[in-house]
């Protein structure tokens, strides 16, 4: 939420406008730890597929009988955490974390609303194309025992924090990078960058949708 209002506060009718969000228990589709980036990005755009389509599902289930209007969510998120692979200058293994955030624009008039001041875009088709933004958070070293019991006890990263520090459902609260960084960097913050970085074709679409 914050980082949807930080972008919305941007402009003026960015900020008149109402945020209402929901959330969907959605499968990934990639394996429950991936590695690398591309089955990481693979696994967020899912994500952000399967909410969109959930979100669909809901709204025109609890619709009156009496609306023929078809309801489109404007943006859905799918945010998936992975892991690289590495060895540091002696052979050792190293791994690293990392995420991908996926937004999927509906094409709605609503998807630009936040768009530069300085654009010149505008729309005049009448059909909703629908457009993937991508983005990836910053990565940081785990420690050795974490990147043991990943790598070599196939253990997923939430349980080998849990594991390690002695926590339970970590990757629900601070996750490891709040642990890491003292609380310093929360998951919320961590993945704020990756969140602007993948809305950006919407905040400046001339540079990334043809106008019809």
């Amino acid at each position: 939420r914050s980082a949807f209002e930080k972008i919305l506060s941007s402009t003026p009718h960015g900020r008149s406008a109402q945020l209402v969000l929901s959330s969907f228990n959605v499968e990934s589709g990639v394996r429950d730890q991936p590695y690398g980036d591309r089955e990481t990005k693979l696994g967020a755009r899912n994500r952000a597929q399967a909410a969109f389509d959930a979100a669909i599902i809901e709204a025109n289930d609890i619709k009156t009988k009496t609306s023929k209007a078809v309801f489109r969510p404007d943006f859905a998120v799918g945010i998936e955490g992975g892991v690289e692979l590495s060895e540091d200058d002696g052979g050792n293994k190293q791994l690293w974390c990392m995420a991908w955030i996926s937004i999927l624009g509906s094409g709605s008039k609503n998807c630009t609303i936040a768009k530069s001041e300085q654009s010149s875009y505008t729309s005049s088709s009448s059909v909703p194309i629908t457009y993937f933004g991508f983005g990836k958070s910053g990565s940081f070293l785990l420690p050795p025992e974490v990147t043991r019991l990943v790598v070599d006890k196939g253990m997923e990263l939430g349980d080998a924090d849990d594991a390690v520090f002695k926590r339970v459902n970590s990757k629900q609260g601070e996750g490891t990078v709040g642990k890491l960084t003292k609380g310093l960097i929360n998951r919320s913050d961590y993945c704020g960058h990756a969140f602007t970085l993948a809305f950006i074709p919407w905040m400046r679409p001339e540079l990334y949708f043809q106008s019809e």
